[in-house]
């Protein structure tokens, strides 16, 4: 298994930079080497996504003891939330206690998890607070809280268990439209990465707005995450 010597790092769909961003993996997460390349390597991630990395940010895996509840900075590298580290890659890179949480400790709720990112940019592809696309930021919840769901929205709806309406929705089910996901929080709010205010954003689906009326017009199903990859 191998993994990446930076905080973030892209996967591709063709071993050139020009090409589509797919997805991303963060420092800590493991991912199967297919086919090593001189400038790009073709990987396959832990949900299963296939894509070129460039091949000199590819180093061999070490097991974790923690994740990264809150960002860190380095002089040598930069950590996003969700991050995985050894103890000997904690105390190299310096990491408060109050940063690290066991791999094992899963006890956190998404919904209130995803508050501390109101405002990241957007970006299509991105699995991290440098940048989240809509599927990428539910997904990096769930993961933190131990559960691997796919990692396209339409996948993601296809995984999860359907809920027949709003009046039985409950906080941390997803809602998808066409091509979007977002994460319901009560009350008829929904946190998501989207283009619309090219960030994470709350938006009430009932407050009237033109906004909310087209996400309506495009709306498909909500889901439950009822199990793991």
């Amino acid at each position: 298994m191998y993994q990446i010597r930076i905080g973030v790092g892209d996967l591709r769909s063709k071993a050139m930079f020009e090409s589509e961003r797919e997805t991303q993996v963060v420092f800590g997460e493991k991912f199967d080497l297919l086919e090593r390349g001189d400038a790009y390597s073709l990987i396959q991630s832990q949900d299963h996504v296939k894509g070129y990395i460039k091949t000199n940010i590819i180093t061999e895996y070490t097991d974790k003891s923690y994740k990264l509840r809150r960002f860190h900075s380095h002089p040598e590298i930069k950590l996003p939330f969700g991050s995985y580290v050894s103890k000997e890659e904690a105390e190299k890179y310096k990491i408060p206690e109050n940063k690290l949480v066991s791999v094992s400790n899963n006890n956190f709720s998404v919904c209130d998890l995803s508050m501390e990112f109101i405002g990241v940019p957007y970006l299509w592809g991105g699995t991290s607070e440098f940048g989240y696309d809509c599927s990428g930021f539910v997904q990096r919840l769930y993961k933190f809280t131990g559960v691997q769901i796919p990692r396209n929205s339409g996948s993601q709806r296809d995984f999860t268990e359907t809920v027949d309406n709003f009046d039985s929705a409950k906080p941390g089910d997803l809602v998808f439209f066409k091509g979007h996901v977002g994460l319901y929080l009560g009350d008829g709010n929904m946190i998501h990465a989207n283009g619309n205010s090219a960030s994470v954003s709350v938006n009430n689906l009932f407050d009237g707005s033109k906004y909310s009326k087209n996400l309506h017009e495009i709306f498909e199903k909500i889901g439950r995450v009822t199990k793991s990859l």
